[in-house]
């Protein structure tokens, strides 16, 4: 008898997957000890203490969302009824500015209150904030709040070092599906949702609860959009039906909130930590140009009583403001250690607007590509931007930035840079230096290898050019990523060869030219390849992996552990190397020393699940559905929701004869992943295979409504022999796959 699991175990192709461990226990200089026991004591005097009538503070940013794709911001196709509600009943600012066009740098900036330059984040993955920032968790928490964070993205991972004052920060993103060649792990909205209403339901049920902040993050505007197919069917682009699908996600948290009369005791508020470029100036998505399209972000405050419903506030402001306005409106001390201004004053009349400078950098076109850093501010409707081609923009009258003032507009560019010149120095007075990079060797290793950062010689070559002229060079290597993607090699190849041919000194380009041969089964083509890159730079322990995993693909043990064993002299610490030697050592049948190696693998990141389910695999190939149980049993004691140990784990006590236990995995299983139709179909397997053939025939209508097509292995699979005769069967094989259907606002 036979079930199906799609995801079947496979070799490994070199996807750096640790994770960071949480920070150990900060020694917090003097003074920023003695500020937050300052802010405890202060919160009581001024009467936000969690006894009585503080309010609760909702934080969510939406990655990747532009502010004029929201029905609120007037664009009229939107699907964005709860967001467009959020901000009737609030204020809107409608010219706020990020303070970059990337994730991390700028949910550095949201927490702080600070610009790039003085908090010391400026890209993501290679910078962590220093302990010696103060975050808004901690000034909360110091006042009596319950803090908690829920982050839908590895980039916002715990080792960044947001996790300062939350008294949980939910980042467990193992339980997901690994990413798509190229992309981040990460978590879709309603599961991300669903842990945020989990938390909510038992912090309701505390007899004497704190007043809470809470941090929700939501990844699914990030390119590439994957929305729901309701969503699909309404909106006008894939872009605009992920904002849809987060709109609706979003609506489930504010409805509770309404249900249980919360949501008036709730600051609310509603921003992105940047936007997307959507081809304009060039750039398909974001990160390396600091145009409006991804630095102009939404920015929505609700709290009645304090923040006027309905406002639209056209003032300039800044991500920066909302610390300092926060802790204005909870009448918390601490707004002057930031650099932007309290709101309040100006939304409520009662201060005159302020011209407000407005910041923004781009850091990773110097950091990863070695391109000028691109340095702009906004003020009085002009923009500055400070690059080797210098930028001027009118945008009253040229909200797209087409039209180059620079140099006509000469005394308006000086005054401008001059403002800029005064946040940076201000910036470097208050400046904290990072923390340590927290990028390990082989994850540095492996963002050079997929094209989305450069070796040193590499960005050496480039010269420090205007991104206006580098981002020819970076879409032709992102076009080739995007065919590998979608696998489609022999498109990639012509693509890579065409880079290497006008620069052949481009690692990453090279290393996915390696990649697309090896995934066409042209092994030793690739290996010419990485070997080549070895040759430019010997000391990269990524490239040993991946030549390691065509050393296993061709049956080349001894060859692969010496490879591996290279990649753990570079990098001692590279997990996957360790767990890969494990898998060598039991292709050989040395089951003692793949063990000790993966124990080695464990002791690196104790949170790494893969070692188990390797080990699982590995005994399922193997047909020793015991020993597999045993050890799918082990990574789910590590991580609870892992969908493919979990499924795995029942198809070994089915093979073991043991039915309870197999249904029991299964169920728990379609109860975790309503988006995918695996554990459906292999539950009606257990019922054709029982004689249950009602409950099967129904299951397998649920798995077809859940994208299942009966054409596929349903055609094949001899457990469903005793059902092909029954008119209900047929008439479900001559029906196409209904695609997923959503419960409540689910994928």
């Amino acid at each position: 008898m036979t079930s199906f699991f799609a995801f079947a175990p496979r070799l490994r192709r070199g996807n750096n997957n640790g994770r960071g461990e949480p920070p150990a226990c900060r020694a917090r200089n003097a003074g920023v000890a003695w500020l937050l026991v300052a802010l405890a004591g202060l919160a009581g005097l001024a009467g936000c203490s969690p006894a009585s009538h503080a309010p609760n503070v909702l934080l969510i940013t939406v990655d990747t969302l532009r502010a004029d794709r929201l029905g609120a911001y007037g664009f009229t196709l939107a699907k964005t009824p709860n967001v467009d509600r959020l901000a009737d009943e609030g204020t809107l600012f409608t010219d706020a500015i990020a303070a970059a066009p990337i994730t991390m740098p700028s949910h550095a900036s949201i927490m702080t209150g600070l610009l790039p330059p003085a908090h010391g984040v400026r890209d993501n993955g290679a910078f962590a904030l220093s302990d010696d920032a103060v975050t808004l968790a901690e000034r909360l928490k110091a006042a009596g709040y319950e803090t908690r964070a829920f982050v839908s993205a590895l980039v916002l991972n715990r080792r960044y070092n947001l996790i300062q004052g939350f008294d949980s920060y939910d980042d467990d993103l193992w339980a997901e599906d690994d990413p798509k060649l190229f992309l981040i792990r990460s978590r879709h909205a309603d599961r991300t949702m669903d842990r945020v209403l989990e938390w909510f339901g038992k912090w309701r049920e505390q007899p004497q609860r704190k007043p809470f902040f809470a941090w929700v993050h939501l990844f699914d505007v990030h390119q590439p959009y994957h929305p729901p197919s309701w969503a699909r069917a309404t909106a006008p682009t894939l872009y605009d039906a992920s904002i849809a699908y987060v709109d609706a996600e979003l609506g489930r948290l504010f409805q509770t909130l309404r249900e249980t009369s919360l949501l008036d005791d709730t600051i609310v508020v509603f921003t992105a930590d940047h936007g997307e470029s959507l081809g304009e100036h060039g750039e398909k998505t974001h990160a390396i140009f600091v145009y409006d399209a991804t630095v102009r972000v939404p920015l929505i405050i609700r709290y009645p009583g304090h923040f006027r419903a309905g406002l639209r506030y056209d003032g300039p402001v800044r991500h920066v403001d909302i610390v300092p306005t926060l802790l204005a409106a909870l009448r918390l001390p601490g707004a002057e250690q930031t650099q932007g201004v309290d709101l309040l004053p100006m939304t409520l009349g009662k201060a005159p607007r302020q011209e407000l400078p407005q910041y923004s950098e781009s850091l990773l076109s110097e950091l990863g590509f070695g391109m000028a850093p691109l340095y702009a501010v906004r003020e009085n409707g002009y923009k500055w931007i400070r690059a080797p081609k210098p930028e001027l923009y009118d945008l009253k009258r040229d909200p797209l930035e087409l039209n180059n003032l620079y140099p006509q507009a000469k005394e308006i560019s000086a005054k401008l840079d001059a403002e800029l010149q005064k946040l940076l120095d201000d910036s470097r007075s208050r400046a904290i230096a990072s923390r340590d990079n927290p990028m390990n060797k082989e994850t540095l290793e492996t963002l050079q290898s997929l094209g989305y950062l450069q070796g040193p010689q590499e960005r050496k070559d480039m010269g420090g050019i205007d991104p206006k002229d580098g981002i020819l060079l970076y879409n032709r290597v992102e076009e080739a990523r995007h065919f590998a993607q979608d696998e489609k090699w022999a498109e990639a190849e012509t693509a890579l060869r065409a880079i290497l041919a006008d620069h052949p000194r481009h690692t990453s380009a090279r290393n996915i030219l390696a990649l697309s041969l090896m995934r066409q089964g042209r092994m030793a083509e690739a290996k010419a390849q990485y070997m080549q890159t070895l040759n430019e730079d010997p000391n990269k322990a990524r490239i040993y992996v991946m030549l390691s995993t065509i050393a296993i693909i061709e049956n080349k043990l001894d060859e692969a552990d010496t490879y591996l064993h290279e990649a753990l002299r570079e990098s001692p610490q590279f997990v996957e190397a360790a767990s890969s030697l494990g898998m060598v050592e039991l292709l050989r049948g040395n089951e003692t020393a793949a063990r000790a190696w993966y124990d080695k693998a464990l002791a690196i990141d104790p949170t790494f699940p893969h070692a188990y389910r390797r080990i699982g695999d590995l005994y399922y190939e193997r047909a020793e559905y015991a020993d597999a149980l045993k050890y799918y049993r082990l990574a789910l004691n590590r991580l609870p929701r892992d969908f493919r140990s979990m499924v795995q784990a029942g198809n070994s006590a089915r093979f073991l004869g043991d039915e309870a236990t197999a249904r029991h995995y299964f169920e728990q299983a379609t109860l975790l992943r309503d988006d995918t139709w695996i554990a459906t179909y292999n539950l009606a397997c257990l019922s054709a295979v029982r004689g249950d053939k009602d409950k099967a025939i129904a299951l397998l209508r649920e798995a077809v409504q859940r994208g299942m097509s009966m054409r596929g292995i349903a055609a094949r699979d001899k457990d469903l022999d005793s059902l092909r005769k029954l008119p209900e069967f047929v008439a479900l094989a001559g029906e196409r796959s209904a695609g997923t259907t959503p419960r409540r606002h689910k994928r």
